[in-house]
């Protein structure tokens, strides 16, 4: 399976830490993550290292073993390690252990019922309740998460926090499928969006909730069915936050040209599953998915057409299998 970079240091520590059983990690206080999980890791390495060593020494022996040279951006001060030297990490000791468990250990099937209910009771648990814009970039930024500039926050948040716990009670973790990165996979390929049940002008919204591109989800039907995770809720908008999220990202003052979510009160988590790339067809021709076309990017090249979920009908339809009040 190819590897996939963690996106944030919240979700490298807790796949690094589920690569040798050694328990759920967090970050500690300013974002950092704890010593233990490189000393874990060493340890599940079968490395004589001991506590006396510091956090970036642990860190660089860990490396070496596997003849990766540690550079200087792997860390940073204050006894920190970056994103990008938690990645090394990860990506070295994921081929290790995969290659150790090759053909050894296999995970036994569960049903989609099964992998259902094991999913859902982490994500309904976890997801954040109420969510503030500046609270959660920054959070996002102090984490080295990639998206934490996006206008569209809300969604990242959502992954940002639970993806993480997933992968601390159940294991697993992102799988590219295509060109496309899904959210997470246990022995089935799942995908975490969020829906805004109203406009910025308080009027009640539409049903559809834009997924990923058509391709990569035609693909991730045919190899074992692709889930839907979609969490609906009820954005604030505000422009004074908006002009603060324009000039926090980007150091601009320039007037924004239209407002932007400042907070999004979860209402509600729902769970579908396309089982094969038959009933994705069918959907299609339902209208439970639809195509969406998207405007060229700023380079003028054209985008990938994405589907689109209509909510109300997948809702009504056998696609959907569980939902929850949050």
């Amino acid at each position: 399976m190819e590897f996939i970079e963690a996106r944030n240091k919240l979700e490298a520590v807790a796949r690094i830490s589920q690569l040798t059983q050694s328990g759920p990690e967090t970050l500690g206080p300013g974002s950092k993550e704890r010593k233990s999980v490189v000393l874990n890791l060493a340890h599940g390495l079968g490395l004589e290292i001991d506590g006396t060593n510091t956090k970036q020494e642990i860190a660089e022996a860990i490396a070496n073993s596997f003849g990766q040279e540690w550079l200087a951006e792997y860390e940073s001060v204050g006894q920190t390690l970056t994103l990008k030297g938690l990645n090394i990490l990860l990506k070295s000791a994921s081929n290790h252990f995969s290659l150790v468990e090759s053909g050894i250990q296999s995970l036994i099937e569960m049903s989609v019922e099964q992998e259902l209910e094991k999913i859902s009771k982490v994500v309904i648990d976890k997801a954040p309740r109420h969510m503030n814009g500046v609270s959660a970039i920054i959070e996002m930024k102090d984490a080295e998460f990639s998206q934490w500039r996006a206008t569209e926050w809300q969604g990242f948040y959502f992954e940002f926090k639970v993806r993480p716990e997933l992968i601390n009670a159940l294991g697993g973790g992102p799988k590219k499928i295509g060109s496309t990165s899904f959210d997470y996979a246990l022995q089935r390929t799942w995908d975490m969006k969020v829906h805004s049940t109203v406009t910025k002008d308080g009027k009640k919204s539409g049903s559809n909730c834009l997924l990923n591109d058509a391709l990569s989800m035609n693909q991730a039907a045919e190899e074992g069915g692709v889930g839907l995770i979609i969490l609906s809720g009820i954005p604030t908008y505000d422009w004074e936050f908006t002009r603060w999220h324009k000039k926090f990202r980007s150091g601009s003052s320039d007037e924004p040209k239209k407002a932007l979510k400042k907070e999004f009160e979860s209402e509600r988590i729902d769970f579908l599953f396309i089982p094969t790339r038959d009933r994705l067809e069918k959907a299609i021709k339902n209208g439970e998915l639809v195509f969406f076309k998207q405007g060229h990017q700023p380079s003028g090249e054209a985008r990938k057409i994405k589907y689109s979920l209509n909510l109300k009908k997948a809702l009504d339809s056998d696609l959907y299998l569980k939902g929850a009040d949050v």
